[in-house]
This record gives structure tokens, C-alpha cells and sequence, in this order.
């Protein structure tokens, strides 16, 4: 623990994996799009990158810790049988293995890129991805005229997303980026279905799901309306007595006594 190869090499794994930390906490976010995803993960890499040329925070601290020969009030040595990381070659391996494990590259998102404005040309013309919005549309079983017709309303007024692109647009958004949602899923299901409600149908189960995913928060729920409906229509407990009531008088003294 007072070796300095030991404090070097940890400061580099905490420079990366910290960036990687941060990478997946932002592809589990419910607004994450695939271009959102690509654009994150290409970002972390570059930041990956410019640690072999500029040293990340932590790994600056324990190089100058490594000059000093101390950190704080620890004292340090060199230890001989340790053999520090190579910090580019362990970078460029890390890059190299994000490449090839969380790339998306593809004609589907080089497709999709048509729908940012950030990607365009200075000076896009008026069918400047047509093609692109076709091969979508066709891959999605969607209006191919409309979505044509919405880009280049989008191309000749940019501040606003013209109502016959959103259904392509909204279509884009519903791509997974990662695993959490399946894991929200799991979790939200565990505690919908718990010893005490093992009973519940797998309809049920699967409209409450449904219900806490997609529907909207429990503070903006105005229960007023469904009260009003159920006070109206529903059997009250004194309606339910009367009819159960027994008719025959020999039995009127024991339900009273009820």
C-alpha cells in the first residue's frame, strides 16, 4: 500500500474507471436516444484518449505524491517486485475493447443522424436526407409521403418539429441503449408481485407494470373524477345487507343480533 508503483497504477484506474462510471449512469437515463448513446460514447473516448498525452486528476496527484516520496503523512517506496501499468497501452486497450463492444455503428444510425441538426451541412438542401427518411420509414412500417413532407418542413424551419416527422422521430426514441430498462422491469415487478399479493393475475400484473412505467407520477394523478364515478355506481355495504337480510320473522332476532 506505500509503494508508489501501487499509488501510480491506482490513480490510473480511478481516472478510468470514473469515466466509465459516468458513461453508464448516463446510458441508464429513460431519455437516452441511439444517437444521444453514440454521441456519449464516442465523447468517452476521446476523453480516454487525451489521458495518454495529459494526466487524469487522480493519477496527477499520486505522480506528484511519487516526487515528494510521501502522501500526506504516509511515507513512500519503490518496490521492486511490483511492475507498474503501462498507462498508454492499458488506455488504448480499454479504447480498443469500447470500440468494438459498444459501437453502433450501422446504416440504421447513419439514418437516424439525418434527424439531428447538429449533423447537417451549413447549408442543407431541400432534400437533404430523403433517402434516409425513406429506408426508416420502410424499415418501421411507416408513411413514407408524410415523413417526407415533415423533412423538409423540418430543413425550411428548424426551430420546430413538424407534426408529420414525429411519429418517426418518436419511433427513434424507443430504441434500448442498455440493459437498465429490462433491470427496471425486473425490480418494478418484484414489488409488485411480493408474498403478500401472489395471487395477482399475470393480467394484472402486466397492467400495473404498465401503469408505473409509462403512466404519469402519482402527483399528478386527480383522483376526484374516479371517486365521483365509483360513489355513484358502486353497491354500498348497507345495500349489500338489506338484501341479505332474512325475510322470515323467527330470524329477525339473531340479525339484529348481528
Amino acid at each position: 500500500m506505500q509503494s508508489k508503483e501501487f499509488l501510480c497504477d491506482l490513480g490510473l484506474m480511478f481516472d478510468a474507471l470514473s469515466e466509465l462510471a459516468n458513461l453508464s449512469q448516463q446510458l441508464q437515463a429513460h431519455s437516452v436516444t441511439l444517437l444521444r448513446a453514440d454521441h456519449l460514447l464516442k465523447r468517452t473516448i476521446r476523453v480516454l484518449a487525451s489521458f495518454k498525452d495529459t494526466q487524469g486528476e487522480k493519477l496527477e496527484e499520486a505522480l506528484t505524491a511519487q516526487a515528494l516520496g510521501h502522501l500526506g503523512s504516509v511515507p513512500l517506496e519503490s518496490n521492486a517486485k511490483l511492475t507498474p501499468i503501462n498507462a498508454k497501452q492499458f488506455l488504448q486497450s480499454l479504447i480498443n475493447n469500447l470500440e468494438k463492444r459498444l459501437s453502433f455503428d450501422g446504416e440504421m444510425l447513419h439514418d437516424l443522424s439525418v434527424l439531428d441538426t447538429g449533423n447537417w451541412p451549413s447549408t442543407p438542401g431541400i432534400r437533404h436526407g430523403e433517402a434516409q427518411v425513406k429506408r426508416l420509414c420502410r424499415r418501421f412500417n411507416l408513411g413514407e409521403e408524410q415523413a417526407v413532407n415533415g423533412m423538409r418542413d423540418f430543413l425550411e424551419h428548424q426551430d420546430s418539429e413538424p407534426e408529420s416527422l414525429k411519429p418517426l422521430i418518436q419511433c427513434m426514441k424507443t430504441f434500448p441503449c442498455s440493459t437498465a430498462e429490462c433491470e427496471r422491469g425486473f425490480s418494478l415487478m418484484n414489488n409488485i408481485c411480493t408474498d403478500k399479493r401472489s395471487t395477482l393475475l399475470l393480467s394484472n400484473v402486466s397492467n400495473l407494470m404498465m401503469i408505473s412505467i409509462n403512466g404519469p407520477p402519482v402527483t399528478l394523478f386527480e383522483p376526484r373524477k374516479y371517486v365521483t364515478t365509483w360513489l355513484r355506481s358502486h353497491r354500498s355495504a348497507t345495500q349489500a345487507r338489506r338484501q341479505c337480510t332474512p325475510q322470515m320473522p323467527e330470524y329477525k332476532h339473531i340479525w339484529k343480533a348481528l
